[in-house]
């Protein structure tokens, strides 16, 4: 029996092709306006891309290269993260941008929701992106179904044990009770090795290699069966 379930976004319950061709570009475009915002919490983000760039010196112009790189490289950089959220943030108020589901996740979690089972999200993407993904969807408001969020700033990178460790400290679900649901190997042996059970989700268009070891199902559909909660 899964208590809480856990789910990544890109290429679990969203086309990983929409983040890369849709919100990749638009944070990209709008980097060199954004990092010039008079904003103490923007400037906060540029020092951090210098630290961890290791640019102290790094003049606007070239913090916002270090970026659009990271961006191009999918890099997981805490900063980046942060500020990609940011300007999703006012890409979703706008209308200018909306999510992707599978068609087969809202009524997944809508029913997860209703029988009581705790949801949560762990990405790579900003907590703020990760609520702006789940509130505008076109399927309509479905953060009210999930209880938490988590990335690599407050649980740690997705590849290590630790982070589902302290994912697990914080809901307070004990490992052999959490599921988690990823298209991504790595993260699906990391989950396992801090106690959590997986199934990975194996999208025929996104092309995922199959794990090892891990229940696989080809959409939230089949969850209920595979994971044999």
């Amino acid at each position: 029996m899964s208590d809480a379930i856990v789910v990544d976004i890109e290429g679990t319950t969203s086309s990983g092709s929409h983040v890369h061709t849709q919100l990749f570009p638009y944070s990209h475009r709008r980097v060199p306006e954004w990092i010039r915002r008079p904003d103490p919490g923007v400037a906060a983000i540029v020092e951090e891309v210098r630290a961890v760039a290791g640019r102290p010196g790094a003049s606007l112009s070239e913090v916002a290269a270090i970026l659009r790189g990271w961006i191009d490289a999918d890099v997981k950089a805490a900063p980046l993260k942060t500020l990609q959220g940011l300007i999703w943030e006012a890409g979703f108020t706008s209308g200018e941008l909306t999510s992707h589901l599978y068609p087969d996740v809202p009524h997944a979690l809508r029913d997860w929701h209703a029988h009581g089972r705790r949801l949560y999200v762990y990405s790579s993407g900003s907590v703020l992106a990760q609520r702006l993904w789940f509130r505008h969807t076109p399927y309509g408001d479905l953060s009210q179904c999930l209880s938490g969020y988590f990335d690599i700033r407050n649980a740690g990178p997705k590849r290590e044990a630790a982070s589902y460790a302290a994912i697990t400290a914080a809901i307070g679900v004990p490992g052999p009770r959490t599921l988690f649901l990823s298209d991504t190997p790595d993260e699906l042996d990391a989950a396992r090795r801090a106690g959590w059970r997986t199934a990975q989700v194996l999208r025929p268009e996104e092309g995922a290699a199959p794990a090892p070891g891990h229940v696989q199902v080809t959409g939230f559909h089949e969850v209920a069966e595979a994971a044999a909660w």
